[in-house]
């Protein structure tokens, strides 16, 4: 069997396209400041080493469980000092609560931010912090 040369042109064109898309999209992903994506990563823009994260609960007698009320950040740089910062607790399928402050007031490297809706400790899954400015 013969191939025309036509549908021969057609195919190696096609298979071009075809490997030059796989390599590109292999090149996708990662996080930067600059970009927004679906990955769980730290962004570092004031603080390059990162923090700690803790949690202050207090018993509801009402709910009968534990409640976060509070989430402590330390080990923050003093370049974030003054910056608006959201805290977000998340269960493994939800958020659950979430505070902003507009200005980080940091106390040798630690802040604590007082959650207006406190949640079930036991429902905390995760945590994200996000220091913008």
């Amino acid at each position: 069997m013969r191939i025309n040369r036509t549908v021969a042109v057609a195919l190696i064109g096609g298979l071009a396209v075809a490997g030059m898309a796989g390599a590109s999209a292999a090149t996708l992903g990662g996080m930067s400041s600059g970009v927004m994506g679906a990955e769980d990563a730290v962004v570092a823009a004031c603080d390059s080493d990162g923090l700690t994260v803790a949690y202050g609960t207090a018993y509801d007698s009402t709910a009968q469980t534990f409640q976060v009320t509070t989430v402590t950040l330390s080990g923050v740089s003093s370049n974030c000092s003054g910056k608006s910062t959201t805290v977000s607790l998340r269960s493994s399928s939800a958020a659950l609560s979430s505070q902003t402050v507009s200005s980080l007031s940091l106390t040798s490297g630690s802040a604590t931010i007082t959650l207006s809706t406190p949640v079930a400790a036991s429902s905390v899954a995760g945590v994200s912090v996000v220091i913008a400015g």
